[in-house]
């Protein structure tokens, strides 16, 4: 049986190892692909020994080999997108949509569906990267149209003549007493500016991506054009901070979505190794961004605020710490408490343990009432034993649903909250 059939019975993804041709001349051979799939249940592939080590460095996925060679069991898969190892694409599918996952981190960066169906064009791509592709190279050429975003930048630099402010302290320490150049600091209107290079450097990681559409890879290399002469964010540098304004607000749709690439791209920085560039985003940290987002907009009606991550205690001595995903915060007192779960057990079942941790910050906070927010499985309410009568609400988002479905789902938990006893 060859490495590229189905063997029955099994969960086996088609693998073919494609030898790289020695001549420079002929057909360019096609890079070896290994496909997976985002998924908590263990499946087999076939794959080479690097590149299963590659899976297992990079912290993508728990791999254990078979007694079949070249085997190996892949489970725990909870990123997505593509990342080349060991001279292999490796490509993971997510459950959710593309769409509805654009949608989703689109909503989590800006609070808002900045990233609607239609804005994008990319219908027929089924994996991450071609979508991200299309959608960036289309918003980054509507705001890139007219020409580059110009903006004001303080320079110090020695000049022949004087401009702008002269820095005497820094001629003295460097010029010795001598009049020329002179240390000047000043204010130069030119396109190097935070915004433009979020935008390049974004479009210069994503061509280095495997897995761009060829006829995105040309519209890229224009958006670089166009920004010529603007500084390239090192790999590993922090991004710089851009507010929007009405000033930089043609570029509104693409930032985020540079910012995107940014985050994704990070991979790249992983030393050593088999493992090279590539785009990954953690499922459960956009759903739980998503759903912290979503819920910050649904609660605005009722007051206060929902604050992520809020830390406390559970002892009264102060050693045992916690931090409840979200807590809904009214006049300094905590009124509820939400945990965000992207995933479920085995056969559908909600793990008890998360019940258990549920149940512990409504014991801390004195609260009746504690809220569990899934991505899958089925809505239920446990009442636990007590004289308490504490009960616990575990909520099931349609992740396959539209937007304005998911926030009114949202809104009817936020009206479920405000008004419980």
């Amino acid at each position: 049986m060859t490495a590229s059939t189905w063997r029955r019975g099994t969960a086996w993804q088609p693998y073919v190892a494609k030898r790289r041709l020695p001549s420079r001349t002929g057909p360019k051979v096609p890079t070896p692909r290994v496909e997976l799939r985002e998924a908590d249940q263990p499946t087999l592939h076939r794959m080479p020994r690097e590149v299963a080590a590659g899976l297992v460095a990079a912290r993508i996925a728990d791999v254990s080999p078979t007694f079949v060679a070249d085997e190996y069991r892949v489970s725990g898969v909870r990123k997505v997108g593509v990342v080349r190892i060991a001279e292999h694409d490796v490509w993971i599918r997510p459950k959710t949509p593309v769409r509805r996952l654009f949608a989703m981190l689109g909503y989590a960066r800006a609070g808002s569906a900045i990233w609607e169906d239609e804005d994008f064009g990319f219908a027929a791509d089924e994996d991450l990267v071609p979508a991200l592709a299309h959608a960036f190279e289309r918003q980054a050429s509507q705001a890139l149209a007219g020409g580059a975003l110009r903006g004001y930048v303080t320079r110090d630099d020695a000049l022949p003549l004087v401009r702008g402010r002269w820095r005497i302290g820094d001629q003295l320490t460097r010029r010795g007493g001598q009049p020329l150049p002179v240390e000047v600091s000043f204010d130069d209107y030119v396109e190097d500016i935070a915004e433009n290079q979020l935008v390049l450097t974004a479009a210069t990681r994503l061509l280095r991506l495997p897995g761009v559409p060829a006829d995105v890879v040309g519209r890229l290399r224009r958006v670089v054009r166009v920004l010529d002469g603007v500084t390239v964010i090192p790999v590993g540098a922090p991004a710089p901070v851009v507010r929007p304004d009405r000033r930089n607000a043609r570029y509104s749709a693409v930032l985020p979505l540079a910012s995107l690439v940014l985050a994704g791209a990070s991979i790249e920085q992983r030393a050593g190794s088999l493992v090279g560039a590539g785009f990954l985003v953690d499922m459960w940290s956009v759903f739980e961004d998503f759903v912290t987002a979503a819920l910050r907009e649904a609660f605005k009606p009722h007051g206060g605020e929902i604050v992520a991550q809020y830390a406390s205690t559970l002892d009264v001595e102060g050693t045992v710490k916690i931090a409840p995903d979200l807590v809904w915060l009214v006049d300094g007192e905590v009124r509820a408490c939400i945990d965000v779960k992207y995933k479920v057990e085995k056969h559908g079942q909600y793990p008890n343990a998360d019940v258990y941790q549920i149940a512990a910050y409504c014991r801390r906070f004195e609260l009746d009432v504690g809220y569990l927010v899934y991505a899958s499985g089925e809505d239920r309410v446990s009442s636990l034993h007590g004289t308490t009568g504490l009960r616990v609400h575990r909520v099931k988002l349609d992740l396959a649903g539209s937007i304005s479905t998911l926030t009114s789902e949202f809104a009817a938990i936020a009206n479920r909250v405000s008004t419980a006893d």
